[in-house]
């Protein structure tokens, strides 16, 4: 017993240090609130009088307006075409820069023109879903110009400017036109209101503002009351990893292994001891070598075995409400060492993003049942053929399709897209809940283990299996790193609640049935 503390005390370590990371992290997101919005130039009436024009941009400015777009290609999907630098165009920006507000270029990466006008150094440049990084003599001073990183459509040079030591990014979210066709206000405003609240958006392009009354008015109000402050974002406060923290949580995780192979194996202690040895002078070279690749190994390595391991050896100890709670917790545990792992600016921003998602979903599952069917091995496979002679194939069936449902659900451009009652169901817990907790959970993993019996049926393994889905699923939760991490937390906390609430119903009407059969 005595050789288990010194890996206890590593695994300590390891916890401590990414709850003082998480909690930077929190602070970190308290003192980036500030959200500005962008409207295209071109929407602006050419029918407005001078005074007219400037006092409908004052309007806009103090609803949270910062600059006016110029698209400079053509964007078919937000319903715009190419800007043409007429004289009105001009009088409308130039009219934007004597009221205070900025001008955002959205550019295209074969762009090669530009307008003729001179521009203010403090210029915003959102980048379109083809784009690339704005080229320096585009602007009079661009050692000051905010790049935005439009969601879901992150040019790939952005990498290779952050390591150049660039830092003025600023995330974009946008509506296509179709899209606004079919979520109208309410649905348009739910949208840029999860944006900025859950994916650490910090510039709303609105276009099309024009197609309902008080747009921006609404917009404007309901941010506020998110507790953001209306204006121009700056570039986010520094957040830096170091090799040291790499160096304590890969030693954490390696102490995690020899821990549940002491209790498993039958290898000498002082073997396993060398073994963990050896791992962490392993992951000490790899981050010495390559930091990048080896906190990203790590994290896959830390998201794919954790929730595996620790569903492994809870499950011995406890069962039902006992083992959702113990799992979960040390689950939570895990995915705050992931987020610790990556957490630098390259990550909070999206230019850098954790790499496995659909792996660390599904494998923990798999990896659950492989390990249960090579227990059954040991008492032979007859129970297990008898139950499958009686209709018990449905259940590796029902859990491949499972499986297949869950890799193609997931991303944020899924194969299979949302249905309209999920989504209705979503936005009620959104509003009901402010974090959503993920279905995966709370309906589905959570419940299962609280249903979970010691058995050595096929049945029974598969509620084993939706478990560790489940506790993959809260992993993956903390592995989006561009999510505010106070929200991630929240989630999970509500997902738990939820799942044990759905477990224990079906547990005791499950169990009412039981005595009813018995007693007919």
């Amino acid at each position: 017993m005595a050789t288990r503390y010194p890996l206890y005390s590593v695994l300590a370590l390891a916890l401590a240090i990414s709850i003082w990371i998480g909690l930077r992290r929190i602070a970190w997101d308290a003192a980036y609130q500030t959200v500005g919005l962008v409207i295209p130039a071109q929407e602006l009436s050419s029918s407005l009088s001078d005074d007219e024009l400037r006092d409908s941009l004052a309007r806009m400015r103090a609803q949270g307006v910062v600059a006016l777009s110029v698209e400079l290609s053509n964007l078919p999907d937000w319903g715009l075409e190419r800007t043409d630098f007429s004289d009105t165009v001009a009088r409308v920006l130039h009219a934007a820069q004597a009221v205070g507000l900025g001008i955002a270029f959205v550019v295209d990466s074969d762009q090669q023109e530009m307008p003729s006008f001179t521009l203010r150094p403090d210029v915003v440049i959102p980048i379109s879903e083809h784009g690339s990084v704005v080229p320096s003599w585009m602007i009079t001073d661009f050692r000051d110009a905010m790049l935005g990183i439009l969601e879901f459509s992150e040019p790939s040079g952005l990498r290779a400017l952050y390591e150049w030591g660039w830092r003025n990014f600023v995330r974009v979210h946008a509506i296509k036109s179709r899209e606004l066709d079919r979520l109208e206000l309410e649905g348009a405003l739910a949208r840029w209101e999860r944006a900025v609240q859950e994916r650490t958006i910090r510039l709303l392009w609105v276009t099309e503002h024009h197609r309902f009354p008080q747009y921006l008015e609404r917009l404007s109000r309901r941010l506020t009351r998110l507790g953001m402050e209306l204006g121009q974002p700056s570039a986010p406060t520094p957040f830096e990893n170091s090799y040291l923290v790499y160096l304590a949580i890969g030693a954490g995780f390696v102490s995690l292994i020899v821990l549940v192979l002491m209790n498993f194996s039958q290898l000498p202690v002082i073997v396993l001891l060398l073994v963990g040895v050896i791992g962490v002078g392993a992951l000490a070279l790899l981050g010495g070598w390559d930091f990048e690749r080896a906190r990203q190994a790590l994290a896959l390595m830390i998201a794919v075995l954790a929730p595996w391991l620790l569903l492994f050896v809870a499950r011995e100890k406890v069962s039902g409400w006992k083992l959702l709670v113990a799992v979960s917790l040390s689950a939570s545990g895990a995915g705050l060492g992931i987020a610790a792992l990556l957490s630098d600016l390259s990550y909070f921003l999206k230019i850098t993003e954790f790499r496995g998602v659909k792996l660390a979903l599904i494998a923990p599952s798999a990896l659950i049942v492989l390990t249960e069917l090579w227990r059954w091995r040991e008492r032979g496979w007859s129970k297990l053929t008898a139950q499958l002679r009686r209709g018990a194939w449905l259940v590796p069936a029902v859990g491949l399709g499972a499986l297949v449902l869950v890799l193609e659900r997931s991303g944020n451009l899924p194969a299979i897209p949302v249905a309209r009652w999920e989504e209705l169901i979503r936005e009620r817990l959104e509003d009901w809940l402010t974090a959503r907790p993920r279905f995966k959970e709370f309906f589905v993993g959570h419940p299962a283990l609280v249903l979970w019996r010691r058995e050595q049926t096929l049945s029974q393994l598969g509620l084993l299996a939706l478990g560790a889905l489940g506790q993959a699923s809260i992993i993956n939760t903390f592995v989006h790193l561009h999510t505010p991490l106070a929200l991630s937390l929240w989630r999970t906390l509500n997902g738990l609640v939820l799942g044990l609430f759905i477990g224990l119903v079906l547990r005791g009407a499950l169990g009412g049935v039981t005595r009813w059969r018995r007693h007919s």
